[in-house]
């Protein structure tokens, strides 16, 4: 099961993060974004940065991150509407072979945040701040309760994020499952098939799941991608290296 796989009974825990695509550029529907990131094998983070440098003009760059959610995947319900039905799921071990994390929340005029804030004035007064150290870690912190400073007095963490700072490149194989609305399920795995029979793309063989399933239907589809059809598996072997 896509959970906690150290404990079936932690269901708070999950051992996978998913990205959810939204609406907007390149595409404006949601389900061409993630097709059009799934062919690339590519995810592009936004202009806009992350954690607690994002608006330093110096070290901009440095801040844009893809973003994730590790909520356990049969409890994606307000994700789901801050975002869209569409994502597509890695495994945790993956995303830190990538250089990403957990995203750590700091309140607001804390001693931790105190102390952060006064490495990021030393290296943003350094001869050469772009190269100063400590931007490796400002993208994995987001600073809350700051009623001056929106959206961080926004609670993003129930969301339990996870970034990894600039571009993911992936394969296939990287995917754990692909959410989708069960409805167009069989449109995807059709492309997919058709992809990989006529070398035009990657296809993507792991579970597809809809968001909105419970624990019992997630568990059954994913029993059933295990047992797999000898068409799946011949699929399989056919896709390109």
């Amino acid at each position: 099961m896509l959970g906690y796989q150290a404990n079936a009974q932690w269901r708070d825990m999950s051992d996978f993060v998913v990205h959810f695509t939204k609406p907007g550029p390149p595409y404006h529907d949601a389900y061409q974004n993630m097709m059009s990131i799934l062919g690339a094998r590519t995810l592009i983070p936004g202009a806009e940065g992350f954690g607690i440098a994002r608006r330093e003009a110096k070290v901009a760059d440095r801040s844009r991150s893809v973003c994730f959610s590790e909520i356990p995947i049969d409890q994606l319900g307000r994700l789901v509407q801050r975002r869209s039905l569409y994502g597509i799921a890695f495994r945790k071990s993956f995303i830190l072979s990538q250089g990403g994390g957990p995203v750590w929340y700091v309140q607001y005029g804390s001693p931790a945040h105190l102390a952060l804030k006064h490495q990021l004035d030393q290296a943003l007064s350094a001869k050469e701040p772009h190269k100063e150290p400590v931007w490796a870690v400002t993208p994995f912190v987001d600073i809350q309760g700051d009623a001056h400073n929106a959206p961080y007095n926004y609670r993003f963490d129930w969301e339990r994020e996870w970034r990894v700072p600039g571009l993911l490149r992936f394969t296939e194989y990287d995917v754990a499952a692909l959410f989708l609305p069960e409805e167009v399920h069989t449109l995807a795995q059709d492309f997919f098939a058709w992809a990989v029979r006529e070398r035009a793309g990657p296809g993507y063989f792991c579970p597809v799941l809809d968001p909105g399933w419970k624990e019992a239907q997630i568990a059954e589809a994913l029993a059933k991608h295990a047992q797999g059809t000898p068409a799946t598996r011949a699929e399989r072997k056919s896709a390109p290296a």
